[in-house]
């Protein structure tokens, strides 16, 4: 890199940075804003209040507040994800590693910063113009993750199997988001053995849960 470009790549990469710490301070504010809303939809006004922002700035980079809406729910759903992925590569067993991520995925309803995050998402995205983008596209990450364990299993339909377990898991989250109510160790077992034994019984698999 030579004297003549070395600046206009600094301005390049500190104009990033901006729009990254801008970005993250809206969506930020969002979720406070939505979890002190719900279930009433939160303002546009009120969010970018609470940023600090103002309407330049917030229309730079979403269109609207469903946009806004499908950012928080993809940037929630990104680290849910990775925080699962994470936990299922400590387990060699595939029948454990679909026990890891539904017993993952109901952990996020007692990690405060996740709960409040799930709370409001869930609550807006209910009536989002988005709702089949959420469903469709934004919670691929963590279907995804069931797909492979699944498959190794011996079964013949992995993707509808990733779907039941994943929808069963998440009917479950939904039932306690919202709510002052945690997920009892023994409903989170049930759940767990029940979404292996549709799975297993007809491969033998007896998973190693605990």
């Amino acid at each position: 890199m030579n004297s003549r470009t070395a600046p206009a790549v600094e301005r390049a990469l500190a104009e990033r940075r901006r729009t990254a710490e801008e970005v993250d301070r809206i969506l930020t504010a969002a979720v406070r804003v939505m979890a002190r809303s719900a279930p009433e939809p939160p303002k546009v006004s009120e969010i970018i209040v609470e940023a600090g922002s103002c309407n330049k700035a917030f229309y730079r980079h979403f269109g609207g507040k469903d946009d806004l809406l499908l950012a928080v729910m993809q940037r929630g759903i990104a680290v849910v994800a990775a925080l699962l992925e994470e936990q299922m590569s400590r387990e060699s067993d595939p029948a454990v590693k679909v026990a890891r991520w539904v017993q993952g995925l109901l952990a996020q309803v007692t990690d405060p910063h996740m709960f409040s995050m799930c709370a409001a998402t869930v609550a807006q995205m209910s009536a989002s113009a988005h709702r089949q983008a959420s469903d469709d596209d934004v919670m691929r990450p963590l279907r995804e993750l069931l797909s492979e364990p699944i498959e190794r299993m011996g079964r013949t339909d992995p993707d509808r199997d990733a779907d039941a377990v994943f929808h069963c898991t998440m009917g479950t989250l939904r039932r306690y988001v919202g709510s002052e109510r945690r997920p009892p160790p023994a409903d989170v077992d049930h759940l767990v053995q029940f979404c292996l034994s549709g799975i297993g019984v007809a491969t033998g698999i007896r998973a190693r849960v605990g």
